[in-house]
């Protein structure tokens, strides 16, 4: 580790040379121009960071990860197994599928999505990726391979063509194992099911991504929502084998540390991600965009979209609410969020049907109220897991089947390994997805009409069995 940074999250930051070429990139470079949390900003002047400085936590992430899941002799069946040379080059492939993970955002993030092109029209090698995602609109994962590929190309090429497939599978899970991952282990390593477990670092329900961004977001927002004890988790942290796979465990005093950090994870995005105000936001781009104030052409073309930054945006959003004071652009760029009317934690069906009811009475007055809608899952779950055929408990528990998380106990003279699922008394009864709405009405529709909006939505207000009226007046 030759070189450092200093980081205001994880204090140093140490690499190697492989790691400085690519860090030195102008694909990885490029992350320093695009925040990492939008418009939160707006809301929260703190969070002005970026993806470089969270791409460079989620290598640190991977570091830590993988000095304990390769070191720990006593915690980790794979410390004892692997050769050193295995060893080091697990390392470096998570290091490197850290710094890389998010190089494929656009400006906006999330809101580029649904301006991204087709899959099929990116250079992604053909036998990287089944036929069957083809037909499906690009995602930002589907980016970052798509320049992770580019980086093992040309003159300037900082990847080898077999690290390039190898780090895109891992921070990609619609990239096909590669065929040259097998040659990197000795035959008693069950090469498959180590992919699957070091990929599930990478993007999972303990992984590097979120380790950093909890942390980072928290420290920039301002708020202690997202910080948890990383310390005293990772040296908690371990590796088992059964039956022929390869599972995550936690020492049972860690297990709280781990609740702890699925806890952050859930406050963050009630509290910041999905703030009413940032999602308010959100939906003035969205709109933007849909009413063609500005244009958001995301190409298949790689230096056109590496070419993009926040203020190629920004400047065009600007240059329209100079002409147009009440456009979608001009509320953002303004500043001016909406009146938000109600928050309900429902299922979207029953928030659709009385915002459907809502709006055709608001109506006859002239206000034109709308929805964001804003879910998360509070664990991933993985290929397989059908949510829809199942009840919410169940759905969690068939997710940690198929991503299992052992909690290794000692007692009653003995030594075992419990299923968090009947362990951990928070995800018992706190597994449910993050989902919510919110109802905003336009300031000056609402400041016009705000009698006839306040005794429209008093009309169709149910309390709950123990809810107590105090005041009317909202």
């Amino acid at each position: 580790m030759r070189y450092k940074i200093n980081d205001p999250i994880h204090r140093i930051i140490s690499f190697g040379e492989k790691e400085k070429r690519v860090l030195d990139h102008p694909f990885v470079q490029r992350l320093r121009h695009i925040k990492q949390l939008s418009f939160v900003s707006l809301v929260f002047p703190g969070a002005v960071h970026d993806r470089f400085s969270h791409s460079l936590g989620a290598m640190y992430m991977a570091t830590i990860l993988a000095d304990q899941f390769f070191g720990n002799t006593q915690f980790s069946v794979l410390a004892r197994m692997l050769s050193e040379k295995e060893k080091e080059f697990l390392s470096l492939m998570m290091r490197l599928a850290g710094l890389l993970h998010d190089v494929g955002h656009a400006p906006f993030s999330h809101a580029a999505e649904a301006h991204m092109p087709p899959l099929k029209t990116l250079a992604i090698p053909k036998n990287w990726m089944g036929d069957k995602e083809k037909n499906r609109r690009a995602k930002h994962e589907d980016y970052s391979v798509f320049l992770i590929w580019a980086l093992s190309g040309g003159k300037d090429a900082v990847l080898s063509e077999e690290e390039a497939e190898i780090i895109a599978s891992l921070v990609n899970k619609n990239i096909k194992i590669p065929q040259s991952w097998q040659k990197h282990f000795s035959s008693k390593i069950n090469a498959k099911p180590l992919h699957t477990l070091v990929r599930s670092w990478i993007s999972g329900d303990i992984d590097i991504d979120r380790m950093d961004y909890l942390l980072r977001d928290s420290y920039f927002t301002g708020v202690p929502y997202g910080n948890y004890d990383l310390s005293w988790l990772v040296k908690n942290l371990g590796v088992m084998e059964r039956n022929g796979r390869y599972v995550t465990t936690i020492s049972e005093g860690g297990v709280h540390a781990f609740e702890y950090y699925l806890l952050a994870r859930y406050n963050m995005f009630t509290q910041i991600y999905f703030h009413k105000t940032v999602r308010c936001f959100e939906h003035y781009l969205v709109q933007a965009l849909s009413h063609k104030e500005i244009t958001y052409p995301i190409s298949s073309d790689l230096h056109a979209f590496v070419n993009l930054r926040d203020t190629t945006f920004t400047e065009t959003l600007l240059g329209y609410t100079q002409k147009h004071a009440h456009s979608w652009s001009a509320r953002l760029m303004e500043r001016r969020p909406s009146k938000r009317v109600i928050r309900i934690w429902e299922k979207k069906k029953t928030l659709e049907d009385l915002f459907g009811t809502l709006s055709r009475e608001l109506k006859k007055k002239n206000v034109h109220p709308f929805l964001v809608w804003s879910q998360s899952k509070f664990l991933d779950y993985e290929e397989g897991v059908d949510a829809k055929k199942s009840d919410s408990a169940s759905s969690l528990f068939n997710a940690l089947s198929m991503t299992p998380l052992y909690i290794i106990r000692k007692q009653f003279g003995m030594r075992t390994a419990v299923n968090i699922e009947d362990y951990s008394f928070i995800l018992k009864h706190y597994h449910q997805d993050i989902s919510m709405g919110d109802i905003f009405i336009l300031p000056e529709e609402y400041g016009k009409e705000k009698e006839f909006v306040i005794k429209t939505l008093r009309r169709h207000f149910t309390p709950s069995p123990s809810e107590i009226i105090l005041e009317y007046d909202i």
